[in-house]
């Protein structure tokens, strides 16, 4: 993803960790965030951060061509991730928010990695997966990929998750339980 698309995910991450920051009023920390990057290889850009102490900078790097879409080792290392910050029982059940704007690499080496994200059993409750496409994703496997199909949001232009992610900070604030969130978010 580059270029606008890119400049667009960027101002949605900003805007959503802000939103979260917001609804956990500076007391102590809400959520935890890990933000993956990937193209031909994967990135970890932030692992398991409160929103209070993640850095925007770090996070809101998506800028360039980076070659492929390697989306298994990027759900991969969300599942290295997920497994070694499980949790507790009184916390938030976990969510996964898969972005991207083409097909994979490997359909079903991705498609193995999100379940194995799927069934994970964490203290904090199973993993949930949120597909966003944009501009001409895999209907197909995006859809596949998320915990349910309704859980697939496709995005005619990237300007459109400016919207969609902030949103999403809101709703995770708000609402109650993960349930509460997961049909707050299939009806955006």
């Amino acid at each position: 993803m580059s270029g606008q698309p890119a400049k667009d995910v960027n101002e949605a991450v900003e805007t959503m960790v802000e939103e979260m920051r917001l609804l956990s009023q500076g007391m102590k920390p809400y959520f935890k965030i890990s933000v993956i990057s990937f193209g031909s290889d994967s990135t970890i850009l932030a692992k398991a951060q409160s929103e209070s102490q993640i850095n925007l900078g770090a996070i809101t790097k998506f800028g360039g061509n980076s070659g492929s879409t390697n989306a298994a080792a990027a759900l991969s290392d969300a599942y290295n991730i997920l497994a070694s910050n499980g949790g507790s029982s009184t916390d938030f059940d976990p969510f996964v928010f898969f972005l991207s704007d083409g097909s994979p690499d490997n359909s079903q080496l991705a498609l193995d990695a999100g379940l194995r994200i799927k069934s994970l059993a964490l203290p904090a409750g199973t993993p949930r997966i949120v597909t966003i496409g944009i501009g001409s994703p895999a209907d197909a496997f995006m859809s596949s990929l998320a915990t349910n199909p309704e859980l697939y949001k496709k995005l005619q232009k990237s300007s459109d998750i400016k919207d969609l992610l902030p949103a999403v900070g809101t709703i995770a604030g708000t609402k109650t339980g993960a349930d509460g969130v997961v049909e707050a978010i299939m009806q955006l």
